[in-house]
C-alpha cells in the first residue's frame, strides 16, 4: 500500500508539472524544459509502483460477464489461474526491465533533453514489477484461506 501510496504522490507531481508547464507556455511561451521527458519516465514508474497494490485487491481487469453467475468455486479458480498467470508475467518482465536497467547504466543511457540516467528508472519499475510477481503468486493462498474460511 505505501508504495501505492508513493505512486500517488508522484502522480500528483507530475500533475503539477503539466499544469505549471503548460501554464508557462500559454502565459509566459517558457514552459518546463524536458517535461514531456519527465512525464514518459514517471508515468512508467507510477504505474509500476501502483501495479502490486492493485493485484493483491484484485483490481485488475477481468472479463467477469460470463463468470457473474458462475458457482464461486469457478470463480475462485479462474482467479487463481489468472493470479499465476500474471504472477509468471510479471516475473519475466521484471527480469527483463532489470536486465535493461543493466544496459542502461553499462552503456551510460540518458534522456535526450535533460540528460537523466535511465537506469535508476529501470530498476525502479523492475521493483515494482517483482512486487507484483510476488503478489501475483501470493494471491491464490489468500483467496484460498478466504474460500476455506467462508464455508
Amino acid at each position: 500500500m505505501w508504495l501505492a501510496l508513493l505512486g500517488g504522490i508522484v502522480l500528483t507531481l507530475m500533475a503539477i508539472t503539466t499544469v505549471i508547464s503548460v501554464g508557462g507556455r500559454y502565459f509566459f511561451s517558457a514552459p518546463i524544459q524536458g517535461d514531456t521527458e519527465i512525464m514518459q519516465m514517471f508515468t512508467a514508474v507510477v504505474v509500476a509502483l501502483c501495479l502490486p497494490y492493485c493485484q493483491m485487491r484484485l483490481g485488475n481487469v477481468i472479463v467477469d460477464v460470463l463468470t457473474t453467475s458462475a458457482p464461486k468455486l469457478f470463480r475462485l479458480t479462474m482467479d487463481i489461474i489468472g493470479s499465476l498467470l500474471l504472477g509468471g508475467l510479471f516475473a519475466i518482465l521484471a527480469y527483463y526491465t532489470f536486465d535493461g536497467g543493466v544496459a542502461a547504466a553499462k552503456y551510460g543511457n540518458e534522456t535526450m533533453m535533460l540528460r537523466m540516467k535511465e537506469w535508476p528508472f529501470y530498476d525502479t519499475i523492475a521493483f515494482g514489477f517483482t512486487l507484483t510477481a510476488i503478489a501475483g503468486f501470493i494471491k491464490p493462498v489468500t483467496l484460498l484461506a478466504d474460500y476455506k474460511g467462508s464455508k
